[in-house]
């Protein structure tokens, strides 16, 4: 193993980009299947977190992985909480998701499963060449050690100078290519061949979808819609705009494709929350209009990522951030802008950054248009204090609301934490919490199980879809 004072990263990304290559070239040759080409992940056990190299899992529910007998016992009976004896009934139903999920991602033909079940995501983005960090277009993300949050700046006492050294080496801001002064083309943003973008510009009259009058239900419909092959990677994006189109006209029903027509034209207003990735490629939210005809769409982002991005552009006053968000006009401009072909129905999309406030609230959205419906991908909703006013305000005012979340358990603690809070509320605040709308199976999930060390079950980018708070 390599020291970690020796790893940067372009030997990080170059080391996956030679694996995923020499893989490419196995499968080929028909030898791909051999131990030389897995890339499962290094399994822990759920109790001491050392790595587990002699998998044991829970014979009821195949869900939870140890090193042996000892901590599955204590894992049964002592924890660490909630004790394994009260969730291995859950766990059991939640595995049963598994077959379901692993047949998407192996629909795709770049959707390989490893020996444990798992998906590198990593070697399917080097497969294409899009496996990196600032600069690699919608693809840009924090990578190697730094996946979500800057865990060293947070705790810096935790971790030695070389690891912090490392982290900040790999730092990436959410959004950073917005801080240029102009987006980029459909090519320059996908980095893919051709044949495998999902144009928003469209090159010709071949390229271009037809209008759609009917909702899609699967990346199958989206991919024949779209005129792709599966053979494209566009699903592992895509699935940002494709789960607010679900959100919207599957779970919250507050518009469809069929909702307007050239006479009468729908306006639209999102209120999109918590958002960090998604500012990576916030010109692929243009799908929306694509599949919502006849729609005048304005999406307005708050977060703490937005704020970051919006007092960075300070001193950056020619970037598309600093032009749009620190406007003298009285209505700030948007931020993107973009009008579908008359032909899928002329739809226009705009989106603006709230950098004034992190947290939304009535009164800090009040610059901008009421929100039809509020949204938040992966929100971890039982996970952070910060939403508990955002869903009593929602309640409230009767503003439609849908989150994705992860897993199916955290979807359910959310339901659980808001059943219990409504409970201890009593009298008329009880309406405000009891009950949580309904819990499903995303279809337009990013393909590919996250990397979930010490369990099996499933666990993906935007995996399932709650309903918070839905109109009568």
């Amino acid at each position: 193993m390599m020291a970690i004072d020796k790893l940067s990263p372009e030997i990080f990304f170059g080391g996956i980009v030679k694996c995923a290559k020499a893989l490419i070239e196995a499968e080929k040759n028909g030898t791909a299947d051999t131990s030389e080409y897995d890339y499962s992940v290094q399994a822990t056990c759920f109790v001491c977190r050392q790595p587990v190299f002699k998998v044991l899992r829970c014979s009821a529910c195949k869900a939870i992985i140890y090193c042996g007998k000892e901590c599955a016992a204590k894992h049964w009976k002592t924890g660490p909480p909630p004790v394994h004896k009260s969730l291995c009934s859950y766990n059991k139903r939640h595995m049963e998701r598994r077959e379901y999920y692993d047949s998407i991602v192996k629909s795709f033909p770049w959707g390989r499963l490893e020996s444990d079940g798992t998906f590198n995501l990593d070697i399917a983005r080097a497969r294409f060449g899009v496996l990196g960090g600032t600069g690699t277009g919608y693809w840009s993300h924090r990578g190697g050690t730094v996946s979500h949050s800057h865990q060293t700046e947070n705790h810096p006492e935790a971790y030695p100078s070389a690891v912090r050294e490392l982290f900040s080496a790999f730092h990436h801001m959410d959004g950073a290519d917005l801080l240029k002064s102009k987006h980029p083309t459909d090519i320059e943003g996908w980095k893919l061949e051709e044949a495998f973008i999902p144009y928003l510009n469209f090159p010709s009259a071949e390229k271009r979808p037809a209008l759609l009058t009917s909702k899609l239900e699967s990346w199958d419909a989206w991919y024949e819609w779209r005129k792709l092959p599966k053979a494209s990677p566009a699903a592992l994006l895509m699935s940002f705009p494709l789960t607010v189109y679900r959100l919207l006209v599957h779970c919250l029903e507050v518009t469809s494709p069929a909702h307007a027509s050239p006479t009468k034209r729908r306006p639209l207003s999102i209120h999109l929350l918590g958002a960090e990735v998604e500012l990576n490629y916030l010109p692929i939210f243009a799908e929306l209009a694509l599949l919502l005809p006849y729609h005048d769409i304005n999406i307005i982002i708050f977060g703490s990522a937005p704020a970051t991005l919006v007092a960075a552009a300070k001193s950056k006053p020619s970037s598309l951030v600093a032009k749009s968000s620190l406007s003298k006009k009285p209505t700030k401009l948007p931020l993107f802008e973009y009008t579908a072909p008359t032909e899928c129905g002329g739809s226009t999309l705009a989106i603006h950054l709230c950098g004034d406030s992190t947290v939304w609230s009535q009164k800090t959205s009040s610059p901008f248009s009421a929100p039809d419906a509020l949204i938040a991908l992966n929100g971890g909703l039982g996970s952070y204090p910060e939403w508990l006013p955002v869903i009593q305000e929602a309640h409230r005012s009767e503003i439609p609301f849908g989150v994705s979340e992860y897993a199916e358990q955290s979807a359910e603690h959310t339901a659980s934490m808001l059943s219990m809070r409504g409970a201890a509320a009593g009298g008329k605040q009880r309406m405000l919490w009891e009950y949580v709308l309904g819990i499903e199976a995303n279809p337009f999930h990013r393909p590919g199980q996250r990397n979930m060390p010490a369990h099996r079950m499933p666990n993906h980018v935007n995996g399932f879809t709650i309903v918070v708070v839905k109109k009568d």
